[in-house]
């Protein structure tokens, strides 16, 4: 039988606490990370955020004198390492944060970081429930 100790819930509180300020640090770190790609000898620059959207594009005189196939091919290929960089930033804020055991995604990682983690609460806190009810079938 489990005996219900209010430390135990102090601790379950304070674990989870910490647990959404690691992820809300995380997340502000993430925020400002930007990537940058490159074409066309440097003439088509793109940032993109870490989202994935795109920032900003910048052309430079002689891309403009570019048909539009190969400016359009620069403008992506651009966007294309733009996100790859924001990609490699995020993981490596992730990894910095999170551990080397983090990788993949921002999403997958936050994603699998919530319900993991409460599940941990809502297990912990089914026991301690359970064990208030016992203390309180045996004062009855």
């Amino acid at each position: 039988m489990n005996d219900f100790d209010p430390e135990d819930l102090e601790r379950i509180t304070a674990r989870a606490e910490e647990m959404l300020a690691r992820v809300e640090e995380l997340r502000s770190e993430i925020d400002v990370v930007v990537g940058r790609g490159e074409a066309a000898d440097g003439q088509v620059r793109v940032t993109a955020g870490a989202s994935g959207r795109l920032m900003d594009v910048v052309l430079a005189p002689r891309a403009l004198r570019m048909d539009s196939v190969r400016l359009a091919e620069a403008v992506l290929r651009a966007a294309q390492e733009a996100q790859d960089d924001v990609g490699r930033r995020v993981d490596d804020v992730m990894a910095g944060t999170l551990g080397d055991g983090a990788g993949g995604p921002v999403e997958d990682v936050l994603d699998d970081l919530f319900p993991n983690m409460l599940e941990s609460l809502e297990a912990s806190m089914a026991e301690q429930l359970q064990a208030i009810d016992d203390r309180r079938k045996e004062a009855s």
